[in-house]
């Protein structure tokens, strides 16, 4: 025993074939790649965004965004943390300046920024402190269908929400007499086919027979909406839509059709991101390419959603729940600083470029570094830092504050209690 206890006590026994073998978790990895993508990725994705930008006229300059790499930082994070500064690098950005009416071109490697670097734990040094972003869990874009009880007749109710990760939200309702309804941003109502007729199905025969295989009810849902419809035609009903989403402004068809394009089929303005797509391909059964042009919304997305409406309301498919995790995509660092902080900057800078190109004439000799002004990209990145620890000051003033009113009520100050709540 002895002898054992000299040589073999602290050695562990398995008892399995093969030793257990577990590798080592890196939890910020997560943050690491997130980040690493939007130095990669996300930062060509909002340049190719606005690239190229002309002027107001589109008739004298057009600057394009070429591609872009970072210099080497000027401290380590350990000296950044001494000194007091922030652990960054800078950004620059190959540019052609074409005059398009002498045909000159003119390239220059401009500086974009100072953008903030991630440290191997996963960390940002800001002003030598050192600071964290954290994930978001948010609702995912996509169609979702759901169900509520008329207080009055008792009867189910169906309604769906098509949610784009940015753009005007497209909400479809059923109503007690069985209107097909439609809103854009939760606005005025209108008929569903009047929003039908301004995609290109003027008539009633073109609209019914979209529907044809899934109204089969004994209400025709479809019929009943036409019915209802004051609409006849395309025209009539673009101009329906922009007198309920503009009301009180000159009817114009050519705003009005603008208007309607520039709501859901616009990549500017409307974005289901590649998360979107996905979503809504598999709740309702398309197979639409997951590809950048198909990030908006098509006529094929609406005339399935109200399709499986249909059904819904005929007893067929299923309901979603809006906070089921299903539902819900994480956010991590990379993309809340891509979209909350560095396409904002670069939305004001191409609209600083262009006040620049319509004041400059085309005889005259300028530079894209004449044009470029690094100081709203600036601003916009590091506003998301003061963001963060603004709101965690003010989360603590109301925790402050929530705590002297306890103290109050407990001592029944009723009057300091007044006052706080008053004030």
């Amino acid at each position: 025993m002895s002898k054992l206890n000299q040589n073999d006590s602290n050695i562990r026994k398995y008892f399995t074939k093969a030793p257990a073998s577990v590798s080592e978790l890196n939890l910020i990895q997560l943050q690491l790649d997130s980040y690493s993508w939007f130095l990669k990725e996300g930062i060509r994705e909002v340049l190719d965004e606005i690239s190229p930008v002309e002027d107001f006229t589109g008739k004298n300059w057009t600057l394009e965004l070429g591609s872009f790499s970072f210099a080497k930082t000027k401290y380590t994070p350990e000296q950044a943390k001494d000194k007091g500064v922030t652990f960054d690098a800078p950004l620059r950005i190959e540019t052609l300046l074409i005059n398009k009416q002498t045909g000159k071109r003119s390239k220059q490697n401009v500086f974009l920024g100072d953008i903030p670097q991630m440290t191997d734990k996963g960390t940002f040094i800001i002003n030598g402190v050192e600071r964290v972003i954290i994930n978001q869990l948010v609702r995912s874009p996509g169609v979702f269908f759901s169900a509520s009880d008329d207080p009055i007749t008792g009867k189910r109710l169906y309604s769906a929400e098509i949610r784009p990760y940015r753009g005007s939200w497209l909400e479809f309702n059923v109503s007690r007499t069985g209107v097909l309804t439609a809103k854009i941003d939760r606005r005025r109502k209108f008929a569903a086919t009047t929003l039908l007729r301004a995609l290109g199905f003027s008539d009633n025969e073109s609209i019914v027979s979209l529907f044809k295989d899934v109204d089969l009810g004994e209400d025709k849902l479809i019929d009943t909406t036409l019915a209802k419809d004051p609409t006849q035609n395309s025209d009539e009903a673009l101009i329906e839509i922009f007198r309920k989403m503009r009301p009180g402004d000159p009817i114009v068809l050519d705003n009005a059709k603008s208007l309607l394009d520039g709501m859901f089929f616009n990549a500017r303005r409307y974005n289901l991101t590649k998360v979107g797509r996905f979503k809504i391909n598999k709740r309702l059964n398309l197979d639409l390419p997951n590809t950048d042009e198909n990030w908006i919304l098509t006529k094929t997305d609406i005339i399935a959603t109200l399709k499986y409406l249909i059904k819904l309301v005929n007893g067929e498919g299923k309901l979603d729940d809006i906070d089921h995790l299903a539902n819900r995509r994480v956010r991590c660092a990379g993309e809340l600083v891509q979209q909350n902080a560095f396409r904002i900057g670069v939305l004001r800078l191409e609209r600083i470029i262009k006040e620049r190109m319509s004041l400059t004439p085309a005889d005259q000799e300028v530079t894209p570094g004449g044009l470029i002004n690094a100081k709203p990209v600036i601003a916009a990145v590091y506003l998301l830092w003061e963001q963060e620890v603004l709101l965690v000051i003010e989360l603590l003033f109301q925790f402050v504050i929530l705590i002297i009113l306890n103290m109050a009520e407990l001592i029944r100050l009723d009057l300091l209690r007044d006052k706080i709540l008053d004030w």
